[in-house]
């Protein structure tokens, strides 16, 4: 019988046989004399190589290595005594060795030679270098009389100081980092005129120069809403030489119109008193418009144009007057009205949007009732007929001291020059969005955000492709300490948004420092107004908080 293990065996056999009788692949010489890379090391130092720079030929190397390294130390390199390496192709050699001490400070020629014997020759350049580079560099200039401190960009050969367009750097202070090793031609503290590029060097211990030039440049713009934000001023104090703050009451409302804020004192009659709107500094009186005008409102619309209204007890005129500027010595009476509606008043809040030479609305609130009397002008005219306000009753959730009303000084804020047009409600116990046409809510702000019941005045304006709404917010349930808060209100979807809600830096966009004073302002009175610069590159806020001060900034699209 045949054995049945016997056929694989064979097999296995003949298997082995022909995998004895199979010759290996042969290795071929690599032709390549070219290093794939070459470096210089310092010895005992990690991490200290120093990368070449090849000609177009490839066949020089040329390596900087520092002058002192660290290059910040004292610590001087012995080019003498540097480690050359590199990583040669397969079957290579070079000639000289390298990977020992080595004198750099003279060319090394090195032959490179391939596994078939193609030969190539490369030469190493060393050579020590100081430090030419610019460090750090400040900048310090006078700004509204407060020293500011600015840090440049460096960008190559530039040092850029970011400057707001407008600014004063005439007389600039500049310190100039660079290697303690190195010279620059600029002294530290040195005072500049950077109105224009002022080229300056950089000379280091081996002779090196390097060219650099200092600039200020405008910020790079936002293409939406507010960017870098400054404080212009603080003005706080009792009255003096007209150009202070009283603590009686009588300051209520602010408007801003050129170079002016214009503040209204609600003395019988009035004082309309003029301020520098970039100091706060007293300027001089405005002129009444009429002898015995008593206000306690007065608003600029877009364009810096006033509009001041007189205050109409029950059966009272309530008179509208309209200035061209802050400086118009002859403003005229735009509307004469009687309020025979309103039992407590009309006139203790009153708000614009639009053009008052074009196209406007003017909103004003009666106190202790829940309505917003509501004007339209067209080509610079009051349309209402026989000057009668068009009433919408304002949205009321809450009782207000116990009736259905929104208070003495509830702000219904227009966000288009249409009666139909969306508008805010600012009284003491909600902000709310609202439907212009049917007068419905849209939405209100969490009570968090708004502070609860203290949150009045309050001011609507577009910039830089956004719509914002800012208010006197206060602090500490104390009517006396106050701040700007700013909220972009573009998204309606935003408006009630919660402070814990992650995104919520995104909706209360700035907060201003915060005012104070120990007069008491029981009334809670005061007034935030806004202007733009010509360009609309920045917008001016500014806040009022009745017998304590003024405070403005600068908000802009940089």
């Amino acid at each position: 019988m045949r054995n049945i293990y016997q056929v694989p065996a064979i097999i296995m056999g003949l298997g082995m046989a022909l995998a004895a009788c199979h010759k290996p692949e042969p290795i071929f010489p690599k032709e390549d004399s070219k290093p794939q890379s070459i470096w210089l090391e310092l010895p005992g130092v990690k991490d200290a190589t120093f990368e070449p720079v090849y000609n177009t030929a490839k066949d020089s190397a040329f390596i900087e290595v520092p002058y002192f390294y660290p290059v910040e130390s004292d610590n001087e390199t012995d080019i003498h005594k540097l480690i050359l390496r590199a990583n040669l192709p397969l079957d290579a050699v070079m000639r000289p060795a390298i990977g020992t001490l080595m004198d750099m400070s003279k060319p090394i020629n090195l032959e490179i030679t391939g596994g078939t014997g193609q030969k190539s020759k490369l030469v190493v350049v060393a050579k020590k270098v100081g430090d030419v580079s610019v460090k750090k560099a400040t900048m310090h200039y006078l700004l509204d009389g407060a020293d500011t401190e600015v840090e440049a960009v460096i960008k190559d050969n530039d040092v850029i100081f970011y400057v707001l367009p407008g600014v004063d750097v005439s007389k600039a202070q500049v310190s100039v980092t660079v290697n303690s090793h190195s010279t620059a031609s600029i002294a530290d503290g040195a005072t500049v005129n950077l109105s224009n590029p002022v080229p300056f060097t950089v000379k280091s211990i081996d002779g090196i120069v390097k060219q650099y030039t200092l600039k200020v440049m405008p910020p790079v713009k936002k293409p939406y809403g507010i960017g870098i934000t400054r404080k212009l001023f603080v003005k706080l104090g009792a009255a003096s030489g007209g150009g202070g703050i009283s603590t009686n009451y009588t300051e209520t409302s602010m408007a801003v119109s050129g170079d002016y804020l214009v503040v209204v004192s609600n003395t019988n009659p009035s004082k309309l008193r003029l301020f520098n709107r970039t100091t706060g500094n007293y300027v001089q009186d405005m002129p009444l418009p009429v002898s015995n005008f008593y206000s306690f409102q007065m608003q600029n619309d877009s364009m810096g144009a006033l509009v001041g209204a007189s205050f109409a007890a029950l059966n009272d005129k309530f008179t509208l007057y309209r200035w061209k500027s802050a400086t118009d010595p002859a403003p005229e009476k735009i509307l004469e009205w009687s309020n025979n509606t309103a039992w407590a008043g009309v006139g203790r809040r009153v708000r614009i949007y639009g053009d008052l030479y074009k196209d406007a609305v003017i909103y004003a609130t009666a106190s202790q009732t829940a309505d917003i009397y509501k004007w339209r002008i067209h080509n610079g005219k009051i349309v209402n007929a026989a000057n009668t306000p068009d009433v919408n009753a304002a949205p009321v959730v809450a009782t207000y001291k116990g009736t259905d009303n929104v208070g003495y000084l509830a702000d219904a804020l227009p966000t288009a020059a249409s009666f139909s047009s969306t508008y805010f409600m600012n009284y003491g116990s909600e902000i709310a969005m609202v439907n212009g046409g049917s007068n419905a809510r849209i939405a209100a702000f969490n009570t968090d955000a708004a502070g609860y019941i203290f949150h009045a005045p309050s001011v609507y304006f577009n910039f830089n492709g956004a719509n914002y709404l800012a208010f006197l917010k206060y602090n500490s349930w104390s009517l006396n300490n106050g701040n700007i808060a700013l909220f972009d209100v573009t998204d309606p979807a935003a408006v009630s948004m919660s402070p814990a809600n992650p995104a919520y830096g995104a909706f209360n966009v700035f907060n201003s420092e915060s005012i104070g004073g120990a007069a008491d302002n029981g009334n809670g009175t005061g007034d935030v107004c806004v202007s733009f610069a010509p360009d609309r590159s920045s917008a001016y806020i500014y806040m009022l908080l009745t017998n304590v001060g003024i405070i403005g900034y600068e908000l802009t699209t940089y």
